[in-house]
């Protein structure tokens, strides 16, 4: 006797080839009933001999197509209808919500149909399949259909309506199915708005391009200013125009190229290949690259195309600078008026299409650690809005996250939506774009957030959204965030030592924190040790010009005039200290590291956030083990004191050391005194793991220094996996804190 079954499935099923995919399966082993996708899910009802029910479902989840993930699947038993045909059936819409899938890079089969001149979508900008192609930077709502997306607008052609209701095609039900007779289309524009006549408009750009121009491309989920790579001229006038003097742009490279200018293991090259395609930070090699892409720096940041509009340029351009299309601190522009009103004055063409990006997106950014994997930097194409899984359940809120590279995450259940990275809170067209994302995301996962959670500092903009929305607010500080969001993606439930190190973050004494250390789990966490307090003349002043924090360190614990600055100036930095006038005091990890970079001369004024810390990594080149004497004054609270770390670099550099081995042994010295608190503290309460979060642990000398270093006392040691180490981590850790608190 036939059997019949009604299955639903969860999880990221739409959009990613799922349904054809039943269909073919069911086909295969001779079962009829339907598949359909809903606002829930997909839902399959199946019917046929009980072995091959058996068999749908053990292959369903062993090889669903490459970009689906299944988070959840229910089965219940049906009488058998007779019905004699297994069929897609229109969507429907339910009380539930489903998935949305990332946006997907150009898949083999579509990049070799876009090389081939006898294809018809031969060169065709918007060539995509069910494995590949735009996804969330389309849709509009869901359950995902053609008329939900920003593909609406554009009426399939017959040959491509064949291709979708063909069940053998690989582009049987691909939303996004197109071709240049019914698809999507460029035009080419001066920056004023005129249109430039041309049969090519792709060719065109890259002609600018070859020619030293600065274009404005529109991709994926948002323009990227692009320059030739090897033309320096036309990277420096980049760097002039977009205010950004140092700070390293980003490299899009014909794939066939990557070899040739940076070092790359086999694991970053799967990364570099992967669907989400990030940037990924990459150890140069000597090349034909200009110096200006990353001054400086031994590494580049390297991603490969991901758009046709991509492969169809680096055809005739191997290197392109492809930097986010933006005017400082604001979101990434996504329409021709923005391109027009914010970018008058850095470039002078814009290549746009008519395929509206109903959700833009910046690059995603990581690293990958042969001893702990990829770390993530910016987490957003690729990524979101895949969700985050929760230690527990949580009632429906917002973390609203923090001030600066601001995310927001929206949780309900065991599930936390993160949103794209939105930047920092400082400007009216960020807040608008979180305000955009935020509605959306609550329109998409079906959650109107009860408890609204915000950091702990009364100033932030974003403490100031979570007041004006309602529910019940409350707040979590700043380091405890990224604790628990840490314990939170490992899982972990039990007791641990975490480990926060940063630049800012409003304590509860008032005090900006940044060097911290706690014990405790998800319902409670006690600070156990800190770096001591230091005087930050000025304030946030000081943190664009790292050269007064050395000078009011080293005058506050040394007594010792530095002269790395004009006399006046010095002098004004000394009667703030003595008077303690002006002056926030910090424990923060950042600081210090801003303090030891401009002591030696590496990096006196930032023109980017953490380029002092950062260069003082890049300098750290020698393979000294040793490290510089340190006090820990164990007090209910220990306290690290900086006073003989400084005192032991002042004198190396009088001694002339070099600012390798100086660096190299600092960064030994916060690995050893992290060891060395860990150890305490696992003598003190009985525990053996620690957690690693915080902005400074993007820097990956220090965090494989310390990965190794507690690993080697015997420690387990956690990190992020799938969160940035930065602030992009701490909504989530809002959201697991808020709510653990009220299970305490």
């Amino acid at each position: 006797m036939p059997g019949r079954k009604k299955i639903n499935i969860k999880g990221i099923v739409q959009g990613v080839g799922f349904r054809p995919f039943v269909y073919r399966l069911a086909t295969n082993l001779s079962l009829t009933g339907f598949v359909c996708n809903t606002t829930d899910g997909v839902d399959i009802e199946i019917e046929g001999r009980e072995e091959n029910l058996q068999r749908f479902i053990e292959i369903l989840q062993k090889d669903k197509p490459p970009a689906a993930r299944i988070d959840g699947i229910k089965s219940t038993d049906l009488t058998a209808t007779g019905e004699d045909i297994f069929s897609i059936v229109e969507s429907k819409v339910t009380s539930g919500f489903t998935q949305i899938s990332p946006d997907i890079a150009t898949c083999t089969e579509c990049i070799s149909e876009i090389r081939d001149p006898q294809d018809r979508r031969s060169e065709f900008p918007f060539t995509n399949c069910t494995n590949c192609g735009p996804r969330y930077s389309i849709i509009i709502d869901t359950p995902y259909d053609r008329g939900r997306t920003s593909m609406s607008r554009f009426k399939m052609c017959a040959q491509c309506s064949a291709e979708f209701n063909c069940i053998t095609d690989r582009r049987f039900h691909a939303q996004p199915d197109c071709c240049p007779v019914c698809g999507p289309s460029y035009r080419l524009f001066s920056i004023s708005g005129r249109e430039i006549p041309t049969d090519d408009p792709v060719s065109a750009v890259a002609e600018l391009l070859k020619k030293g121009h600065l274009v404005a491309v529109k991709g994926i989920g948002g323009f990227h200013i692009a320059c030739d790579a090897q033309n320096c001229d036309s990277v420096r006038r980049l760097r002039q125009r977009k205010n950004r003097p140092t700070k390293p742009l980003a490299l899009m490279v014909r794939p066939s190229l990557v070899h040739d200018i940076v070092h790359l293991t086999d694991d970053e090259e799967e990364m570099l290949k992967s669907p989400a395609a990030p940037i990924i930070l990459l150890r140069k090699k000597e090349s034909r690259i200009c110096d200006g892409v990353a001054p400086k720096n031994p590494y580049l940041g390297v991603m490969l195309p991901y758009a046709p509009v991509h492969h169809l340029i680096l055809n005739q351009i191997p290197f392109l600078v492809m930097t986010r299309a933006n005017i400082q601190d604001e979101p990434i522009v996504k329409d021709a008026s923005a391109v027009r009103q914010k970018l008058k004055s850095l470039v002078s063409h814009y290549a746009d299409h008519d395929r509206a990006i109903e959700n833009r997106c910046d690059d995603s950014v990581g690293y990958y650690l042969p001893q702990h994997g990829f770390s993530i930097i910016r987490r957003s194409r690729g990524y979101i809005p895949v969700p985050v899984e929760l230690p527990t359940a949580v009632k429906p809120t917002l973390g609203v996250g923090p001030y600066l590279k601001n995310t927001f995450a929206l949780a309900n259940g065991r599930e936390a939506y993160l949103s794209p990275h939105i930047g920092d809170l400082d400007n009216l067209e960020t807040l608008q774009f979180f305000d955009e994302m935020l509605e959306k995301y609550k329109r998409w996962f079906r959650i109107r957030p009860e408890l609204i959670v915000h950091d702990l500092h009364p100033d932030y903009l974003s403490t100031k959204i979570a007041q004006g929305l309602p529910g019940t607010k409350k707040s979590v500080q700043h380091h405890v965030a990224h604790f628990v969001s840490c314990l939170g993606e490992n899982q972990i439930k039990e007791r641990c030592i975490g480990i926060a190190f940063d630049g800012t973050g409003y304590g509860y004494d008032g005090k900006i924190w940044g060097c911290e250390f706690f014990v405790g789990d998800i319902h409670e966490q006690k600070r156990a040790a800190h770096l001591q307090y230091l005087p930050l003349p000025g304030g946030e002043s000081s943190i664009k010009k790292p050269y007064r924090i050395a000078v009011a360190y080293v005058y506050s614990l040394l007594k010792e005039k530095l002269t790395i600055t004009d006399d006046a100036e010095t002098r004004i930095i000394h009667r703030m200290i003595d008077e303690n006038s002006n002056v926030v005091y910090t424990s923060s990890m950042g600081r210090l590291f801003d303090c030891v970079s401009a002591l030696l001369g590496i990096t006196k004024e930032i023109t980017y956030e953490a380029e002092a810390a950062i260069n003082l990594e890049y300098t750290a080149q020698d393979a000294t083990s040793d490290y510089y004497p340190f006090t820990v004054k164990d007090e209910p609270t220990m306290v690290i004191e900086a006073k003989d770390i400084l005192k032991a670099i002042v004198s190396d550099m009088k001694k002339q050391i070099a600012p390798a081995v100086i660096s190299a042994k600092f960064h030994n010295t916060i690995a050893e005194f992290s060891f060395h608190i860990a150890d305490r503290l696992r003598t003190l309460h009985g525990l053996n793991s620690a957690c690693l979060s915080g902005g400074v642990f993007q820097n990956r000398l220090l965090l494989n220094m310390m990965i190794n270093r507690l690993k080697r006392g015997g420690f387990n040691v956690y990190t992020h996996k799938h969160l940035p180490n930065n602030d992009g981590c701490i909504s989530y850790g809002q959201v697991i804190a808020a709510n653990a608190e009220e299970l305490t």
